[in-house]
């Protein structure tokens, strides 16, 4: 009768494991600072981008109501009808524009939409601090006593905002909104070109 020779049963030894181990840890250290900046830059664009969308809804609801709409920032922790427009704040707010003489009032109509999405990534925006839109969907000029919100609206074009985020993104995005009424969002560090359709 024949029998097989005995194989004896060979799995990891200690050193095998422990340089495992070592390679694991060398490539963690290595891509923890780069998954940083990605997460980083993907808040810095989500709040670009949700900026971008609630200055499209101020404007689509102006010109859905068939009157002027405020886009407003605001440095309010809880933007409310109350809140006071600020330049360079990470909040921001949008609201009809009571008419005058009328019996309206901004608790009476309330807002059209408001955020603390700046805040909550830690994202900086700068710009103005109020942007009108007329019945068309345009900018308009408006005094700070022509707007319920009591802050000068001058229409610019393009109106700025530049969003970025200090510690740890490298990577900054500037929403566009022009007296027309086209507004855009593009990648502040590309230069627009055929190659960069997403640049500014």
């Amino acid at each position: 009768m024949l029998t097989r020779p005995m194989v004896p049963e060979r799995g990891f030894s200690i050193i095998e494991l422990m340089v495992t181990v070592a390679l694991i840890a060398i490539l963690l250290v290595m891509t923890i600072p780069a998954y940083g900046t990605w997460t980083a830059d993907a808040r810095v664009r989500a709040v670009a981008e949700s900026l971008t969308n609630a200055i499209r809804q101020s404007q689509s609801t102006a010109v859905a109501k068939g009157r002027t709409s405020l886009f407003a920032l605001t440095a309010d922790p809880h933007p409310a009808v109350t809140s006071v427009p600020s330049a360079n704040a990470p909040n921001w707010l949008a609201a009809l524009n009571v008419l005058g003489g009328s019996d309206e009032t901004r608790a009476s109509l309330g807002l059209i939409l408001q955020s603390t999405e700046g805040s909550q990534h830690r994202v900086t925006i700068s710009g103005p601090a109020l942007v009108c839109f007329n019945a068309l969907g345009r900018q308009t000029s408006l005094s700070a006593t022509a707007n319920s919100l009591s802050a000068t609206c001058t229409a610019a074009d393009p109106a700025v905002y530049q969003v970025s985020r200090d510690p740890g993104a490298s990577r900054s995005f500037n929403v566009l909104v022009y007296a027309g009424g086209r507004v855009r969002m593009c990648d502040a560090a590309k230069a627009i070109s055929s190659a960069n359709p997403d640049g500014c």
